[in-house]
């Protein structure tokens, strides 16, 4: 099935890392609400999220 292109929705090139962190900071928080991981590991791999981008922008 095509989309038609005035229909189609990209994230610009420079948005592509904030989109992906935003969207595993998401699946992790639903991990927790589920109870499949720790508030302890949550944090944790929410701070690796937040050097991750630290480290991509030096």
């Amino acid at each position: 099935m095509d989309i038609p292109e005035e229909r189609k929705i990209e994230i610009p090139d420079n948005c592509k890392a904030d989109f992906v962190k935003a969207m595993k900071i998401g699946y992790y928080k639903e991990f927790y609400r589920q109870g499949l991981i720790s508030s302890e590991q949550l944090e944790k791999l929410m701070a690796m999220q937040d050097n991750k981008s630290v480290q991509s922008a030096a």
